[in-house]
């Protein structure tokens, strides 16, 4: 009898196992998407946003108060036009940069210089990042237009 309990034990003759319960089905795991690169342009990282401008303003009023602008943000500490100070000389920067380009750098001169290859140069050259001055949407084109007007 105990040989016929081993055997029985043996083959799988007990009482079955306990239901075990049905294991879940695998949930997808989904990786977030990665975060767009910045393509950089003749106009600087297409992710800044800025206004497309077609074209620099001739107007007295815009250059007027470009130039309060200009003054206001305390560009006149580090920028002159045909000398170089503690930045760039401003003549003739219109004709070296597109007018997009002049934006962004007024508005998000930080970011150009992480992102923009001749920002990047420039901060190579000069050795000072130019400050964030707040310059808004508004400001720019009327900045951009009291510098083509002082260049000689």
């Amino acid at each position: 009898m105990v040989t016929f309990i081993l055997i029985s034990h043996l083959l799988g003759c007990s009482s079955p196992p306990p239901a075990q319960p049905a294991a879940a089905p695998p949930t997808a795991v989904v990786a977030p998407a990665p975060a767009p690169a910045a393509v950089v342009g003749p106009d600087g990282p297409a992710t800044i946003d800025v206004p497309n401008v077609a074209a620099i303003s001739t107007g007295a009023d815009d250059i007027k108060a470009g130039e309060k602008v200009f003054t206001a943000r305390g560009c006149p500490a580090c920028h002159k036009f045909g000398e170089k100070l503690v930045g760039p000389d401003l003549n003739g920067v219109t004709t070296r940069r597109t007018p997009m380009w002049i934006e962004r750098q007024f508005m998000f001169p930080e970011l150009m210089t992480k992102q923009d290859p001749v920002s990047k140069g420039l901060l190579g050259t000069y050795m000072v990042q130019m400050p964030t001055q707040g310059v808004t949407t508004d400001e720019a084109p009327k900045l951009l237009a009291y510098i083509k007007s002082q260049e000689k």
